[in-house]
């Protein structure tokens, strides 16, 4: 099976309700397709420029079931990002919105809409292309050195399948964005909804604003999911009074959720009899991997749970011996096809097929506890998630460095922590990270230690 193969057979039901309350149907994003497919050859190399809006969406649909290899940048990306991509991979179209106009030469527009322009960037033949990647997803946050991602058809075609299986998805669902569609949670939201036949509700307000509930309560959404830090702001506006009884279930992923907040969602949950559904995962796994049901395992609340269907997570000791004991702890490696092909960092590396092989070493550490659920202890690699995105501290200790500021960066799931033995001015260094790496300054903390401690964790 490939994904939206039968997205005919729904052509008469509602797919997307836009920020104006407009409802284009299925058969208009066939439509769409259909319309696009005159213009972009097949086997061509595209970039969208994506936002949780019907065209984007539309695009995005069009793409998987025309068989482009299409490259998902979001909208808020730096331009030099944006444009540096293109000169890497050399890509045959770019979609994007036309607040963009001035970045590109509108003169090889090939077709546009009302907020979106199709743009011509080369003629190239694109053969080399191998026809497994379908779609090249940014991995690595807001650092200077992002990984792309490969991923075919089949790969998430397979973890839809599986989000569905857990999470009891029904054609008559709802639901609505509160992440980026470039952002592989947000874009799996997307993808196991509309692979059913469900409807979703485009967002662009705050989960704070009070527009934002307004149309859950309009729609009758059934479901909500987010990101830690969406979370934590729900919990300071006790979210559990806004939420209406259409709410059926919840879904975080993309790091820890601290303890006191899982413990919060929890006793909201069970009280209004809602699914609360903790998540693992990584792009590199389009991108689910495991999932547990809190509201039905309390006792499970620190938990990543168990594989989603189809598929294993083994421990590794560091000796690269597969650990059976319970309890024990190793690298989780992953085993399934929903596993991606590998990485891309320019056109030459889109001939590659699959390196992975279904299978990925996640860079985590963890165990596996008497019931065969899993649980993560620390992190093999220095990487951080914050808002659901990673983080590669040596990144931002090598700009730091250029700048004169020799720092240690903690490990830390909740906030940037920097580690310095010198009287630096943290405004500084804060102002630097900000315009770099568009960290809230909030969530950096500085730290000035002793030179004895200077690496502790804390």
């Amino acid at each position: 099976m490939k994904l939206f193969k039968k997205i005919n057979s729904y052509s008469n039901y509602v797919a997307l309700i836009d920020d104006s309350g407009n409802s284009y149907y299925y058969k208009d994003l066939i439509r769409f397709s259909k319309n696009i497919f005159k213009f972009i050859k097949k086997g061509s190399l595209v970039i969208l420029i994506s936002s949780n809006t019907q065209e984007s969406i539309s695009f995005y649909v069009s793409s998987i079931i025309n068989n482009y290899c299409l490259i998902l940048l979001d909208e808020n990306l730096d331009i030099t990002f944006i444009k540096d991509t293109i000169k890497k991979f050399d890509p045959n179209f770019i979609f994007y919105p036309k607040k963009f106009d001035k970045n590109f030469n509108t003169k090889n527009a090939v077709w546009s809409s009302k907020n979106y322009f199709l743009v011509e960037l080369s003629k190239k033949n694109k053969s080399e292309i191998n026809k497994l990647n379908t779609l090249i997803l940014t991995t690595s946050g807001t650092t200077q050195n992002p990984k792309f991602v490969r991923l075919s058809n089949k790969n998430i075609y397979v973890n839809a399948f599986q989000i569905l299986k857990y999470l009891k998805i029904k054609k008559e669902d709802t639901t609505i964005t509160t992440m980026p569609m470039a952002y592989s949670y947000g874009l799996s939201i997307i993808n196991t909804h509309l692979e059913n036949g469900s409807k979703i509700i485009l967002n662009n307000d705050s989960v704070i604003n009070i527009n934002f509930w307004k149309k859950i309560k309009k729609n009758k959404v059934n479901s909500l999911g987010g990101v830690p830090a969406i979370y934590e702001y729900l919990r300071r506006i006790k979210f559990e009074n806004m939420l209406p009884s259409s709410i059926r279930y919840l879904t975080v992923a993309g790091g820890k959720l601290d303890s006191e907040v899982l413990k919060y969602l929890y006793k909201i949950c069970k009280k209004k009899k809602i699914n609360f559904f903790s998540m693992y995962g990584q792009t590199e796994a389009g991108p689910r991997i495991s999932y547990v049901n809190i509201t039905k395992n309390p006792n499970k609340i620190n938990a990543i749970g168990v594989p989603v269907i189809n598929s294993k997570i083994k421990i590794l000791s560091e000796k690269n011996i597969i650990i059976t004991k319970k309890n024990k702890i190793g690298e989780l490696v992953y085993f399934g096809n929903n596993v991606s092909l590998g990485y891309a960092s320019k056109k030459i590396d889109l001939k590659n097929g699959d390196s992975n092989k279904g299978k990925i070493f996640t860079g985590d550490l963890g165990y596996k506890d008497k019931d065969n659920f899993f649980f993560l202890t620390s992190r093999k690699k220095r990487i951080s998630k914050l808002f659901g995105l990673r983080l590669n501290l040596d990144d931002i200790e090598n700009l730091l460095k250029k700048k004169g500021f020799k720092v240690n960066s903690i490990v830390n799931d909740k906030y940037i922590q920097l580690n310095y033995i010198s009287n630096y001015q943290e405004d500084i260094i804060k102002n630097i990270i900000f315009e770099n790496f568009k960290i809230n300054k909030n969530y950096i903390k500085c730290t000035l230690v002793s030179k004895s401690n200077k690496f502790k964790t804390l």
